[in-house]
């Protein structure tokens, strides 16, 4: 009998001490610093891929098809990356991930979702600074857009600008009642104190015509190595 209560309280502790292993590991670090030091990890990588998807949930409550996009950076900030559309982006990872490390924010561990090997956060964004940043994101979006216009004179280049004339004055009026809610989860490899994995998650409210609409957009981005001849590994 003794040897048996020893062997379960043997037991009992190897359990805890593997619950600690996974868990406590990241009390020592509060999750705002693991975050930040993912961060300055991933700007430290002389190259690395990006690959994932945005998915848009319109006013009226249905969804388009989500859209996909993959790249690289070269030289630590040269971005390289695509949409499914095969069109340039000037979107990149890194650059939001250094708008929400500087933004004000509540940043906490997912218990879920921390393993031995990776760290979950869940970040929040404080609501000004979330409206900050998609206005910032949203007036890109559109000089982008801008960027594109055809260059020869005639009746596609006169109905093209007063489509995208048309779309910025609408845009102009949406962003003068925009609120947005913006949280993002990050997965962070241990061992390289790199993100693997971003999540976004946002709401944007806002008024048009009189009328109160809400939009959400949801952003999956995957982190890889890269080898630089456009081989992902």
């Amino acid at each position: 009998m003794k040897t048996l209560k020893h062997t379960t309280l043997i037991s009992t502790l190897l359990a805890v001490l593997a619950l600690a292993v996974t868990g406590c590991s990241t009390s020592s670090r509060p999750p705002e610093e693991w975050l930040n030091m993912s961060i300055s990890g991933l700007a430290g990588k002389d190259q690395y891929a990006f690959s994932g998807q945005t998915t848009i949930y319109s006013a009226e409550g249905w969804a388009y098809a989500p859209r996909t996009f993959q790249g690289h950076i070269e030289e630590h900030t040269k971005l390289h990356a695509q949409g499914d559309d095969g069109q340039d982006l000037e979107w990149s990872p890194i650059e939001v991930l250094n708008k929400v490390k500087n933004a004000h924010k509540k940043v906490n561990f997912i218990d879920a979702a921390t393993t031995a090997n990776q760290v979950a956060l869940h970040i929040e964004l404080n609501d000004q600074d979330a409206n900050k940043l998609w206005i910032e994101q949203l007036q890109d979006e559109m000089n982008a857009l801008a960027a594109k216009e055809p260059l020869e004179e005639g009746p596609y280049k006169q109905a093209w600008l007063k489509e995208f004339n048309a779309s910025r004055k609408q845009m102009d009026k949406m962003l003068k009642s925009l609120q947005v809610k913006a949280q993002y989860e990050v997965l962070i490899d241990r061992n390289s104190l790199v993100p693997t994995k971003l999540e976004e998650h946002s709401v944007l409210n806002y008024s048009l015509s009189g009328q109160d609409k809400q939009e959400k957009r949801d952003t999956s981005v995957t982190f890889s190595s890269y080898n630089g001849t456009g081989t992902v590994q």
